[in-house]
């Protein structure tokens, strides 16, 4: 009886499965947007995340500060003008090159300036700010932090951030 009843539920299990498929290979409905893990209130907040993470030297937390695969491929890239089918650019080729400049750019920030606690005192863009459906960037990132000396300087630590009405996230580690 107990496994007629597994067998029952993976049945069950299996046709939701194979429903779910045929309605998305169909172009059933939209996939929602993907949620925006590990947004902040501020700019501010959101940067001192990055400063705590620098200071533990934690590359991980880093790369979940900023703006994931998934966030990219779902809330980002069906806004910029890159997407439209006209321009003929490949979502994949657009994410992994800008991951791999972030990524590669987050090494050179975590090797300046980690293992230092810092303190976050204000966020100021320099560069444009471009407003998308649902969200902006801010570009040119310019952290003013505080030591345990209590000396003020300003750090690029990352290049942009990324405003949605929900909080704020890193956008992209690149500092060009």
């Amino acid at each position: 009886m107990d496994q007629l009843r597994a067998e029952l539920t993976i049945g069950r299990l299996a046709l939701c499965l194979a429903a779910a498929l045929i309605l998305s290979a169909c172009g059933g409905a939209a996939a929602p947007a993907e949620p925006y893990v590990g947004l902040h209130p501020t700019k501010e907040a959101a940067a001192q995340a990055v400063v705590d993470a620098l200071a533990t030297r934690d590359a991980g937390r880093l790369i979940t500060l900023a703006v994931s695969a998934p966030e990219f491929r779902k809330n980002v890239w069906p806004s910029l003008p890159a997407s439209n089918p006209d321009v003929g650019m490949p979502v994949d080729y657009v994410w992994s090159d800008t991951d791999l400049k972030s990524r590669g750019q987050l090494a050179e920030t975590l090797a300046a300036h980690g293992g230092v606690p810092l303190v976050v005192e204000s966020v100021r863009f320099a560069g444009d700010t471009t407003e998308y459906e649902g969200f902006l960037v801010h570009r040119d990132s310019w952290v003013t932090v505080r030591d345990a000396q209590g000396t003020r300087r300003e750090l690029r630590l990352f290049g942009s951030m990324i405003e949605t009405p929900a909080g704020w996230k890193i956008y992209s580690y690149v500092v060009d």
